[in-house]
């Protein structure tokens, strides 16, 4: 049930009960798959599947019976949600629902407090709860490529955020308990339209568009002629407008003040 190239259009249902004893992984991508069957929730030992790019439109409520689960992939499918259930799923350490038709997550998400990764991008999502604040152990949290206006202000809460991306959404701001998240080493926010940026945290890596991202800093900043001076604390670049665009756009400091 690896990659194959199988035409099938689901796997079968009555799955032979030597499969189902001691299987830690299962890998049914690239399938064609349109759903996946019960008796998938009977794994009681399995601690990684993979059902990517096939079309499945929903995950069955059973899957809460996955209670060794440590991976979940579910890449590139056709869900339009997620199960309510998935919050029983308490060793969940890492979901990628990348590329779907997600327009939101279940509040019950957000109860997987072992969650260290999740991946969201290439979906249609137009906001993030504030309930998002209970994922304390999250590391990684990808959101681009959707449509959100906004990010919550109790994001400050998740302390062990170590990577955010936002880029390409509908941002004109970032909120500004953003800030407090000091354990955030790499933020990822281009493709916005956002303006202003204020930061006191120990960010390493902060990723923009610099072209669109600081066109309002350049219009204030006019005063100096040909070159835009961006003072980092101990870090000082100097750009100039005609180069703009040569600028590769990461900037390495332990605390960012652009304003």
């Amino acid at each position: 049930m690896g990659n194959s190239n199988t035409n099938t259009n689901d796997i079968p249902h009555d799955i032979p009960k030597k499969w189902l004893i001691g299987s830690k992984q299962l890998d049914c991508s690239f399938n064609h798959l349109t759903s996946l069957p019960e008796s998938i929730c009977h794994l009681n030992a399995l601690q990684r599947l993979y059902c990517c790019h096939n079309q499945i439109t929903s995950l069955p409520e059973s899957i809460k019976l996955l209670n060794n689960l440590q991976t979940l992939w579910v890449i590139h499918n056709q869900l339009t949600s997620l199960p309510e259930s998935i919050s029983h799923l308490n060793d969940l350490q890492e979901l990628d629902c990348d590329s779907n038709q997600l327009t939101n997550l279940p509040n019950s998400i957000f109860h997987l407090s072992g969650l260290q990764r999740l991946y969201c991008s290439n979906n249609q999502l137009t906001k993030l709860p504030e309930s998002i604040k209970h994922l304390i152990n999250l590391r990684v949290l990808n959101v681009s490529y959707n449509q959100l206006t906004s990010l919550p202000e109790s994001i400050c809460h998740l302390n062990s955020l170590r990577l955010l991306d936002c880029s390409y959404n509908l941002l004109t701001s970032l909120p500004e308990s953003i800030r407090y998240l000091n354990g955030l080493r790499d933020l990822r926010c281009y493709g916005n339209d956002i303006k202003y940026y204020y930061y006191r945290n120990s960010i390493r890596e902060f990723r923009y568009n610099i072209a669109n991202e600081f066109k309002y800093y350049l219009q204030i900043k006019r005063t100096l002629n040909e070159q835009l001076i961006l003072d980092l604390d101990a870090v000082s670049i100097i750009m100039s407008f005609y180069n703009l665009d040569d600028y590769h756009p990461i900037i390495t400091s332990t605390t960012c003040v652009v304003c």
